[in-house]
């Protein structure tokens, strides 16, 4: 399905017909340093999403970079950008994200189809 309209459609389907409650914990320090011996303060803040779970199809996965017990992550957009820092909080525990296959066909980004790892 090259088509982008197509791929956003069947992802918001997805999404809302098998969606799960998620969130996405963004962790933050600042201060630290070598002027700052506490090391700083960390402040991990928690954007609310919708997310579908999925196996990786076979022929993505290459044993180095994906691995067979990773998931397919479809997600919502958050408030803000996600980055690979983030993690994913849901019903399969908390998730790495591996890849964040970002879908964004106009420049803005529609939804997210994650590689994300345990």
């Amino acid at each position: 399905m090259s088509n982008p309209e197509a791929k956003e459609r069947r992802a918001r389907r997805l999404l809302t017909r098998h969606g799960e409650a998620a969130q996405v914990a963004r962790t933050v320090t600042t201060g630290g340093g070598p002027s700052d011996p506490t090391g700083g303060t960390t402040t991990t803040t928690r954007y609310d999403v919708q997310v579908v779970l999925a196996k990786i199809d076979a022929d993505r996965i290459d044993g180095t970079n994906i691995q067979t017990t990773d998931l397919r992550v479809l997600c919502t957009t958050a408030d803000v950008e996600l980055t690979l820092s983030d993690r994913i909080e849901c019903s399969a525990g908390d998730l790495t994200i591996i890849d964040l296959g970002r879908h964004a066909p106009d420049g803005t980004t529609v939804f997210y189809d994650m590689v994300a790892r345990r």
